[in-house]
């Protein structure tokens, strides 16, 4: 089976997108299909990543979405991944986890569903009225609302995985899915 991958390199007042097929590996599990970052004039921006899954959406459990800076993969230093935004939507309970910024654990794990919060590390904001899961058919769309400091700005990296039901991982969680550009609120 082939997807076509959608990436997109933005900036705040408007951005490009590039494709390019993306073979999942024959493990007929779950894996990303696309990923886009929505930018409009200012903050927050919106963040789109789309799994499938040839058993339904609704056998896929979790996904994590990372945003590294360059040279640094998911568990590439030590307390894994400190100072990046990575975080883990767990779809069942519909909340969203951040690693704070000394890495190795899940920190933040807000209840979506109306909740007003925001939670934070030094690298990104996680809006929680503004994030969202929907599964439909053989897919899960994860909508998070992101906001990114200044220190944060330029050209990052993006992983993404999944786990299924039974907590089994899809993908390789340390091989780039893509990468685009944050850049400053004007």
């Amino acid at each position: 089976m082939r997807f076509m991958l959608v990436l997109c390199s933005c900036l705040v007042l408007g951005g490009c997108s590039t494709t390019r097929n993306f073979v999942p590996a024959a493990t007929q599990s779950a894996s990303p299909t696309s990923a886009m970052l929505s930018v409009a004039a200012g903050s927050p921006q919106r963040f789109k990543a789309t799994f499938k899954d040839p058993k339904g959406g609704s056998h896929i459990g979790e996904v994590t979405v990372s945003i590294m800076t360059d040279k640094v993969v998911p568990g590439g230093r030590s307390r894994w991944s400190a100072n990046e935004c990575l975080m883990r939507y767990d779809i069942a309970s519909n909340a969203i986890w951040l690693v704070p910024d000394i890495g190795g654990t899940w920190g933040s794990h807000p209840i979506i569903g109306g909740s007003s919060s925001t939670f934070s590390n030094s690298q990104c904001t996680v809006v929680a009225s503004g994030s969202s899961v929907e599964v439909s058919g053989d897919t899960v769309t994860v909508y998070l609302e992101l906001k990114f400091p200044p220190q944060f700005i330029g050209t990052k990296q993006l992983y993404l995985a999944s786990a299924d039901v039974d907590g089994k991982w899809s993908a390789n969680y340390q091989q780039q899915f893509g990468s685009f550009m944050i850049a400053a609120a004007p």
